[in-house]
């Protein structure tokens, strides 16, 4: 599979598409906007959108959303059943979909927020707010903020440290990067020692 990257200078916050090597059927990940160069990168790679994914209704991870669809008959899946005017396939926690040839988890994070969802195609982690390199998701209440930490140690720094993280805000990371130093873990003194792993897949940015 192929990923194309997206970074949009109005929002400053990344889309993502998803599609097989040679082109077909792909996968939007965050519409924050459809603008021209967004566009030239999907047909460049001879992509068609079947699916977009939200990873929270926040006006910068939709905003693009009523162009996407006067250009793609696209399905959305969202942890809510509407986003802007548009019906939603309702994401529900443990969620595995099956779109076309991609198998990809769902998995919900209330302690960030009710409608946050990260996804996860085999190495390749999309987890919108959630976190950003280096930093876990922006929350005002260090309750709030601790919950979070705890949620992320059982059910996010679990996983194999090989895995590609791809955020909604900031540059891509590893989830071996995140656990050496992602301040959630640093301020409880949870750092792992760095090992090297492979990484699988190949990322190419948009043309």
């Amino acid at each position: 599979m192929k990923l194309v990257f997206h970074y949009s200078v109005e929002n400053f916050s990344n889309t993502y598409v998803v599609g097989p090597e040679d082109g077909g059927d792909a996968i939007l990940i965050d519409p924050g906007v459809l603008d021209v160069r967004l566009l030239e990168a999907i047909e460049s790679n001879g992509f068609t959108i079947r699916w977009v994914l939200i990873t929270r209704c926040q006006p910068d991870h939709v905003r693009g959303l009523r162009t996407l669809k006067k250009v793609y008959d696209a399905e959305i899946f969202s942890r809510q059943p509407t986003v802007l005017e548009f019906d939603c396939q309702l994401v529900k926690p443990g969620t595995q979909l099956q779109l076309g040839p991609f198998k990809i988890d769902c998995l919900c994070y209330p302690e960030f927020s009710h409608d946050s969802v990260i996804y996860k195609f085999e190495n390749w982690v999309f987890c919108g707010d959630l976190i950003s390199a280096g930093k876990p998701g922006k929350i005002t209440s260090p309750y709030a903020q601790a919950n979070l930490a705890q949620a992320l140690e059982r059910r996010f720094f679990t996983w194999q440290d090989d895995l590609l993280v791809f955020p909604g805000e900031g540059p891509p990371t590893t989830l071996r990067s995140e656990k050496l130093f992602n301040l959630a873990r640093r301020s409880a003194g949870l750092e792992i020692q760095d090992r090297s792993g492979p990484s699988g897949s190949r990322v190419a940015e948009e043309p």
